[in-house]
């Protein structure tokens, strides 16, 4: 797709919208007009329509049940917490506690993300409610270990209360497992689409009794933070646990664990840690965590690109292909969009060659021949992944 083909898109779309403004006022009359070949739209590579042959997440609301697609594989499943549909009506105001069906986009993402009580929090506490900007709405802590938001104050995020997934208990937001919140911030991207489906039952007046669900597990012995079990581990424990837990036969959810562990400590100054995660991409057994793992390889990317670069020049050549050809895929596999917009996230965009010395060279380009076969694999839009091929 080109500029020039672009913008007279772009310009198709200005057209029709202006036309739309005016549909009022009736033109002279004309002899018909052909009637012009059908045009495509615009696509806003933000907020693009749903590849099914992509990956994506699904969060379905009568089963309480969040999954991470790859195309038409689960790559993983989990029991959710969504809105209980119950009303919360004030003097003022009026809150309707449902979990919004519908196409939305990963806006942002966070690790350890603090929780600002919302007015209706208050009166569902029978508590005064404060300044906007005071101090004690803030709850260190209350979103769980990871959050993932989607806009409009709906988030996918950790909780701790466990025990309560699997049913209709937050007031619009998905709850998940704190560990499964953890994997799913390293394995979506900003823009990475969630599609929300099922029909959950709309009701009437909240009980008292449902407020039991939005309070601390702990109140007043501080912020109850998640702690990822594998940090107590050293680097080499943690690859030699990495390594057990890719094989076929192993449990699938330690491993996600384990990489997230060596991710973090890689992101800040444990260079083994990261070399170590980038030599075993590709290696994963069964194709379902290979994908996944990949995923976390294009997020150790995305949040640490000059790292990750140079830590591509120190590992063998066969490893470097390999982690660049993941990082790729998966890069792009979660973004729905145009591949020739400005905004498509080839992973060079991030690390512009002039920013790296002769230490990041080799990594670079690597990710650029990974990149050059992609498109010809894909940018053309006539080639459709298929699933476990590679």
């Amino acid at each position: 797709m080109t500029s020039t083909f672009v913008a007279r898109r772009l310009a198709l779309l200005a057209a029709a919208l202006t036309l739309g403004a005016c549909a009022g006022r009736s033109p002279a009359p004309t002899a018909p007009a052909p009637e012009p070949a059908p045009q495509p739209v615009a696509i806003d590579p933000l907020k693009p329509p749903v590849r099914a042959d992509h990956k994506y997440v699904v969060v379905d609301v009568e089963r309480n049940e969040l999954r991470f697609m790859d195309g038409e594989r689960v790559l993983w499943r989990a029991p959710v917490g969504t809105g209980t549909g119950f009303r919360l009506s004030t003097p003022g105001a009026r809150w309707q506690f449902t979990t919004p069906t519908g196409t939305r986009y990963v806006q942002f993402k966070q690790l350890d993300p603090p929780w600002f009580r919302p007015d209706w929090w208050y009166h569902e506490n029978k508590l005064p409610v404060p300044a906007q900007d005071a101090q004690a709405r803030k709850e260190e802590g209350g979103l769980g270990a990871a959050g993932v938001f989607l806009g409009d104050e709906i988030a996918i995020h950790g909780t701790d209360k466990p025990e309560l997934l699997g049913r209709r208990v937050s007031h619009g937001c998905i709850r998940l497992s704190n560990a499964n919140a953890l994997r799913l911030f390293h394995d979506v991207q900003v823009g990475t689409p969630v599609v929300i489906v099922g029909q959950a039952e709309v009701l009437g007046e909240q009980p008292d009794s449902v407020a039991r669900f939005t309070r601390p597990t702990r109140r007043g012995r501080g912020p109850v933070l998640f702690r990822n079990p594998m940090d107590r581990l050293a680097t080499p424990a943690l690859l030699a646990r990495l390594d057990r837990a890719l094989l076929p036969a192993a449990d699938d959810s330690t491993w996600t664990l384990a990489a997230s562990a060596l991710l973090e400590r890689g992101l800040k100054d444990d260079a083994p840690a990261l070399r170590g995660l980038l030599d075993r991409a590709g290696k994963a057994e069964p194709v379902a965590r290979r994908r996944e793992f990949a995923a976390f390889l294009a997020d150790a990317f995305s949040r640490g690109a000059l790292r990750t670069v140079v830590s591509l020049n120190r590992i063998t050549p066969e490893a470097r292909r390999r982690a660049v050809e993941e990082i790729v895929d998966a890069t792009l596999s979660l973004y729905h969009g145009p591949l020739d917009h400005p905004l498509a996230p080839w992973p060079t965009r991030r690390v512009p060659v002039s920013r790296l010395g002769p230490e990041g060279q080799a990594g670079w380009k690597a990710l650029q021949d990974a990149e050059a076969a992609y498109r010809a694999r894909y940018a053309g839009g006539t080639a459709t992944r298929t699933v476990g091929t590679r």
